[in-house]
Order: C-alpha cells, then structure tokens, then sequence
C-alpha cells in the first residue's frame, strides 16, 4: 500500500516561502550597503527596514489590534533612527535604551484604551517587546558603521543571517529542524572568516561574530517558524525580523576591534 503523500507542515510554509527571503535578502542588502555608505546612512536604511516590521509584525504573531502595535512599532523605528542621526559625534547607542523605554510605555498604553476588554493582553504586550527588541537590535547596525572596522561586522552578522535564511528554503521541510542550526552556524563562521582575512587583527572578532549570528538567526527562525500565517506581510517579516535580530553583535565585534 503505497505511502500518504506528505503535505507541508504548517511550521514550515514561512521558512520555505520566497516572501520571507525576499524580504531578508532586501533588507541586508539595504542594511549592509548603508553601513559602508555611513553611520547616518545605515540608520536611515534600518528605519526602512524597520517601518516593513512594524507593518507585517503584528500579523505574523497573530496580535490583536495589529495596527496599535503597528504604530507603536513605528514611532519607536522613527525614535530610535532620530537619536543616531542627531547624536553629533556619540554614536547614539546609549540613548536607545530611552526610547525602549518610550516604546514599553506606549505598548502599555495601548492596551488600555483598547475596549475588546483586552484579550490576549500578555501576549500582545510580550509580542510588541519582542518586536522593540529586534528593532533596536538592527539599529545597533547603524551604531557600528561609525567605527572602524565596524561596516564589515555589520556585513558579517547580517550576512550570516540571510545565509542562514537560505539554509532554510534549500533544505527540505523535514530536514529543517535538523540541520538549519549547524548549516547556519557554519556558513556564518565561513562569511567571518573571509570578510576578517581582509584585515587579520579583526579576525578573530569576525568569526566569532559570524559564529554567534549563525547560531542566533537559527534560534530565532526556529521559534518564528512554530507559527502559521498567510498573510504576505507576515511572512515577509519574518526574514526582516530573522536579519535584524543579529544587528547588536554587530556592534559587539566593533567593540571587540576598537576597545
């Protein structure tokens, strides 16, 4: 008797879907050409970025009253783009966690003047603080390209992640759980290790950088993928939310070359 043919399981269509690649692809591209452009360039190419999560973020978590959250989202992109272009000669990192801050309050208060008696609270407020988390995590990208050394860790850690979103629409469905991990871990290593021969005393930080934002894309993509969603914002979310979530190792390994 021949076998049930296999279907695609519902944790896996946002993997596999070409929305979700485009959508890493683009935004590395725009992230990792504005950090060799500059410091205010970079922000600007993550605020673009950043306004397509804060648009599909919502619906890839299932939220409800996505457009609140949406706009909370928003004005916290907006916010934290502002104080990296008008920072003068800090890089602005330090007042992130301000606007952060801005961004939890808001998240609040947009549950309590919703009148659906606030259903799902805890997890819209934990969905929006993840979505500030990853937001602020690209925008540490732009923090990065105002150092030396500090565009090709940005190439790097975000490099790595699109390599770990194409690992994941290669590799067969039933194979993803398995292998995205290593696969990923080992390109990022492999992306570190060419962009750091460039300048030898940066190596050690590149490959590291590169071995943490392997393993940190995966982890993130293996919990976004447990959810299932149609909707084509959503989907390309999640390859914006799987690139930018590495952005603040960016910053660790610039850090690492100039302390």
């Amino acid at each position: 008797m021949p076998g049930a043919p296999l279907t695609e399981s519902p944790t896996s269509r946002i993997a596999t879907s070409s929305l979700a690649l485009i959508g890493g692809v683009v935004t590395a591209a725009l992230v990792i050409l504005g950090a060799y452009a500059g410091h205010d360039v970079s922000a600007y190419a993550v605020l673009a970025a950043g306004l397509a999560l804060a648009w599909g973020w919502p619906l890839l978590l299932g939220l409800p009253r996505p457009t609140g959250i949406s706009l909370v989202l928003a004005a916290a992109s907006v916010g934290m783009a502002g104080v990296v272009v008008f920072s003068g000669d800090d890089d602005g990192m330090q007042a992130i966690s301000l606007v952060l801050a801005i961004g939890l309050v808001l998240a609040f208060l947009h549950q309590l003047i919703r009148t659906d008696g606030r259903e799902s609270l805890v997890v819209s407020l934990a969905g929006c603080a993840l979505g500030l988390a990853v937001l602020a995590s690209g925008m540490f990208c732009a923090g990065a390209a105002a150092y030396d050394q500090g565009d090709a860790a940005v190439a790097v850690a975000v490099g790595a992640a699109v390599l770990g979103l194409l690992v994941d629409t290669v590799l067969p469905a039933e194979h993803a759980n398995e292998w995205s991990l290593p696969a990923s871990v080992l390109l990022g290593v492999l992306l570190g290790l060419i962009i750091g021969l460039t300048d030898t005393q940066a190596l050690a930080a590149m490959l590291l950088t590169g071995l943490l934002a392997g393993f940190v894309g995966a982890a993130l993509r293996r919990v976004l993928r447990q959810l299932d969603t149609d909707e084509p914002a959503g989907r390309l979310t999640y390859g914006i939310a799987a690139v930018l979530s590495t952005g603040v190792l960016a910053y660790a390994a610039q850090w690492m070359i100039n302390r």
